[in-house]
């Protein structure tokens, strides 16, 4: 193959970067205020990963690409497919959404990214700081949106296989196409199956010794697109993804075998509106979480059901001047979990198996080269709580070409979860919301052969929900955050540079203890070469001590413990056999370090990947 046909499949690539989102007034995203505009002159800090991006990397979670990125801190009960978590800038509060619509369990909170597949995602959009006052909850720390759909010109797909260590192999496919020439559609699926390892830490003292086998997981996805152009103004697509995987896990208060069965599936169907001013979208969203434990004693079956509708809108007022408004309606039931009583003997239900929430949201921006200006404000009408009124301002000033200034400030606010507020026996119905304050600057360049950016934050959340322990009720605690961020991309030759350096100082104020999983540091490198057929990926990561807690089964006490800073090193090639056919490997964890997320778990030892695929 010519170095020039590689050059133009790989463009994607070779053009974005994982921390300064390429300055190119064609690159766009959707996420950061829920309309379209040039990633140039979005205020918040954006990042933009493609499928090309993922492929050349050969990531094999969600976590892998997401903890090369800025602010990201992954936490992991183990291997592919235990539980797995993200931080961004010391806050879970993380709204995931697929395709704009909300992901996660309002039982347990959050996403576990473990049970979340690469399956058929075209590109991420990872925008780091409060974007409360445009979603609502849990978007106090960032988003992370992950865009399946596409509007393919022709037909295009793709069929891989992998293997790798702890008997892990892959099989995966996908096809996209157009239909009629008004019509389009797009089917992915994936079955990915792996031995494991024993993820549970015997030095740490934490286990019995009946715990001692190896911990693997199963899972199968399919993915399904389907949309039409109705004429030159509308259009309405329809997605749906389906997950089912199951898990084997370690877990000190249940000794012996353990397994979770995960059911995930998520459906949204949109109708759009664009003229040359209006843009209009109404977006209907259902998803599903479900996990239930097996093991030697009985375990819960918990269950999110979501339904969602939101209807956005823009007006063009002026060349450079918009507003916008919008209306989120939320609802989450957990009335299919059956909650295990170990104490009683018996399946308990949640207090309360039902809640909704109501918003509307008005925006007002300047989109301009030289000065860019966004407010939003928010209105949440919580069945709980009542309202809750949460507001956010943004400022970019770029007082030459290639230099801009920027601040963002905003506040915003997280509910308890249904195990916080109505797990029976040990809920407290009485919390009350987490509230936050968001405060960023920022000074960024963009130049021929560098793009970087610095940035400092300071991040108060008042009335942080932790669950003190069995015996204990559940409390609030005050929590802030002040960080210096430093991204930069440049390019040194052929080689492709992503660096990222976040530095933070944290604790929770009533206590002045460092929080739970949060390292003081972090530095990020990736380096990518292209030459001639051949595409090389470095990615490094050093990650500072940090702390974390241990909960004893016998003695129902919490113990702090510390867990040690580490450093990875991956490495993946890929060889370009033809246009369609690539070759690829890759090491993980090449220095074979022990990197501890989470007290009492193992991580992957070094491990050792292969795939192929075929393009058409």
């Amino acid at each position: 193959m010519k170095k020039t046909l590689l050059a133009v499949a790989l463009a994607p690539v070779c053009l974005s970067s994982f921390f300064v989102a390429a300055q190119h007034e064609d690159v766009m995203v959707v996420t950061a205020n829920r309309f379209e505009q040039s990633v140039k002159n979005v205020i918040a800090p954006v990042s933009v990963i493609t499928k090309e991006d993922i492929e050349a990397i050969q990531a094999k979670s969600l976590a892998e690409v997401l903890r090369r990125l800025p602010g990201v801190t992954i936490a992991a009960n183990g291997g592919f497919g235990q539980l797995t978590t993200v931080s961004v800038r010391g806050s879970q509060n993380v709204l995931i959404m697929m395709n704009g619509v909300r992901l996660g369990s309002a039982t347990a909170g959050g996403v576990n990214l473990g049970q979340l597949p690469l399956t058929g995602i075209e590109s991420i959009e990872y925008i780091r700081g409060t974007r409360a006052a445009v979603y609502g909850a849990d978007a106090t720390a960032g988003v992370i949106n992950i865009i399946t759909t596409t509007q393919p010109d022709d037909v295009q797909g793709q069929v891989a296989a992998g293997i790798g260590s702890d008997g892990y192999y892959q099989a995966k496919g996908s096809v996209a196409g157009r239909l009629t020439e008004l019509t389009w559609a797009k089917v992915a699926g994936n079955f990915e199956q792996a031995d494991g390892f024993n993820v549970a830490d015997y030095s740490s003292g934490a286990w019995l010794e009946d715990q001692k086998d190896d911990d693997g997981f199963k899972s199968k996805d399919i993915l399904g697109e389907f949309g039409i152009i109705l004429n030159d103004k509308w259009r309405a697509v329809v997605n749906a993804f389906y997950h089912d995987g199951q898990t084997e896990y370690d877990y000190t208060g249940s000794p012996g075998n353990n397994e979770a069965d995960y059911v995930f599936y998520n459906a949204s169907g949109q109708v759009s509106y664009a003229s040359d001013r209006l843009t209009s979208s109404l977006l209907l969203g259902v998803n599903r979480d479900e996990g239930e434990n097996k093991g030697n004693t009985p375990g819960s079956t918990i269950v999110t059901d979501r339904t969602q509708v939101n209807w956005s809108n823009s007006y063009q007022l002026t060349e450079h001047y918009h507003a916008g408004f919008g209306v989120d309606l939320v609802e989450e039931k957990a009335s299919d979990s059956e909650l295990w009583n170990s104490f009683a003997g018996q399946f308990e239900s949640y207090d309360n198996e039902s809640r909704r929430n109501d918003a509307g949201y008005i925006t007002f921006w300047r989109d301009a080269d030289d000065i860019q200006f966004e407010a939003s404000l928010r209105y949440d009408d919580n069945e709980h709580y009542g309202s809750y009124k949460s507001w956010q301002l943004g400022a970019g000033w770029r007082f030459v070409e290639q230099m801009r200034v920027t601040a963002n400030a905003g506040t915003g606010f997280k509910a308890p979860t249904f195990n916080d507020l109505y797990w029976p026996s040990f809920g407290n119905p009485d919390l009350e919301p987490e509230e936050s304050e968001n405060y960023e600057v920022a000074l960024e360049g963009t130049h021929s052969l560098l793009d970087w950016r610095i940035a400092a934050y300071d991040n108060t959340v008042s009335n942080q929900i932790r669950n003190q322990g069995q015996g204990e009720q559940l409390e609030n605690q005050d929590v802030r955050v002040q960080g210096v961020e430093l991204v930069a991309s440049f390019e040194t030759g052929p080689i492709h540079h992503d660096v990222a350096l976040d530095l933070m100082d944290h604790e929770n104020e009533s206590d002045k203890k460092r929080l739970r999983r949060v390292p003081d540091e972090a530095l990020k490198w990736n380096a990518s070469y292209l030459a001639d057929a051949y595409l090389l990926e470095v990615s490094y990561l050093y990650q500072g001590d940090s702390r974390d807690q241990y909960f004893d089964p016998v003695t129902f006490t919490n113990s702090e413990v510390e867990l040690k800073r580490y450093h990875l090193l991956d490495i993946a090639a890929s060889y370009y056999v033809t246009e369609a056919l690539t070759l690829q490997g890759r090491i993980a964890n090449v220095l074979d370090e022990e990197s501890v997320t989470a007290y009492g778990y193992n991580a992957a030892e070094r491990s050792y990947f292969a795939n192929v695929s075929y393009s058409f």
